[in-house]
């Protein structure tokens, strides 16, 4: 029963925010953050869905926006850069701010990358790779029993 005291005190107030600690830390960091030891959150895990659903929750919501963000960069995107500076007009200061428009071209990395998990066509060039492996080893294979005899 002390144990479901301290998950009830030290976990369960804490679900949302280890939804969101959870897209920045490991599990080791969330259960010292909590105050408790990395093996009773594993055992938390088990016996708690609703800690399950919180975890997944969180990395679940991380990966959406970081395919977002990898969409963005592979397509290309506008930003606004701003500059501040201090500039001296007659004796005294005044603070500009400058802003502009900036243009981040497509990603070439980001470009493949998505096509290699969302176009199986993609997926073939490392397919093709694989079996030319497994060719050369099946074939490194023959030659070495060939040999021993």
């Amino acid at each position: 029963m002390a144990r479901q005291g301290l998950y009830d005190a030290k976990v369960q107030p804490h679900l949302k925010e280890i939804s969101e600690w959870i897209q920045t830390m490991t599990e080791a960091q969330v259960a010292k953050k909590l105050g408790i030891g990395y093996r009773t959150f594993q055992r938390y895990k088990l016996d708690h869905a609703e800690l399950q659903t919180a975890l997944a929750n969180g990395k679940d919501a991380l990966v959406v926006e970081l395919k977002g963000i990898l969409k963005k960069k592979a397509l290309g995107y506008y930003y606004k850069e701003t500059k501040t500076y201090i500039k001296d007009e007659d004796g005294k200061k005044v603070r500009i701010v400058e802003e502009t428009e900036r243009y981040a071209h497509p990603d070439t990395g980001a470009i493949h990358l998505l096509l290699k998990n969302l176009d199986e066509t993609w997926r073939n060039d490392d397919q093709t790779t694989v079996d030319l492996k497994r060719e050369r080893l099946a074939l490194e294979k023959e030659k070495t029993e060939a040999s021993v005899w």
